[in-house]
């Protein structure tokens, strides 16, 4: 259990340094890339329900800090995702491109759609459309790409703690 919550901690960290750093200058089409939103995908996609929609939460609190916006938005809507991507996890074959890509897309333009739906309706303008196609849609298709690379390595960290897990539960006990 240890090494789950540091590696947690580990990539919580190293996205927020990431997209603080070198991802704040990456701007493809114009638009940043959301590398919290795209580990939230991949730990839906790879966890159980409580671990996915802790992480979301947590990817999202450092999202809306990161970002400097209204604090806790971003986090309660990665949590939803996350929560929504427990719910059809097992049922698909994760490792395919096409459905990582799809899933980071439709979590980047649902969670980007809500935020400034809220934020349009709090702040009054009246853009919405221009907006949806100049910001949302290139940053989910930039999204969407990001999931590619980060799936493989995350998804051998969680095998690897996995197999930690099994080994000081079968020798160990509860140590």
């Amino acid at each position: 259990m240890k090494y789950r919550i540091a590696a947690a901690a580990l990539l919580l960290y190293a996205s927020a340094f990431l997209q603080a750093a070198p991802l704040s200058v990456l701007r493809p089409f114009g638009v940043a890339m959301m590398l919290p939103l795209a580990l939230t995908v991949v730990t839906g996609l790879l966890r159980g329900p409580f671990e996915s929609i802790l992480m979301g939460f947590l990817y999202g609190l450092s999202a809306d800090m990161l970002l400097g916006r209204t604090l806790g938005l971003h986090a309660l809507l990665y949590a939803g995702v996350a929560g929504l991507l427990t719910l059809v996890n097992e049922k698909l074959y994760r490792e395919k491109l096409l459905i990582q890509f799809a899933f980071s897309f439709t979590a980047a333009v649902i969670t980007e759609t809500l935020f400034f739906v809220f934020w349009f309706l709090l702040r009054g303008y009246d853009a919405f459309g221009t907006m949806f196609l100049r910001n949302i849609l290139p940053m989910a298709v930039c999204n969407g790409l990001l999931v590619l690379p980060l799936y493989r390595p995350v998804a051998r960290v969680y095998a690897w703690l996995d197999a930690v897990d099994r080994k000081r539960n079968r020798i160990g006990g509860n140590a």
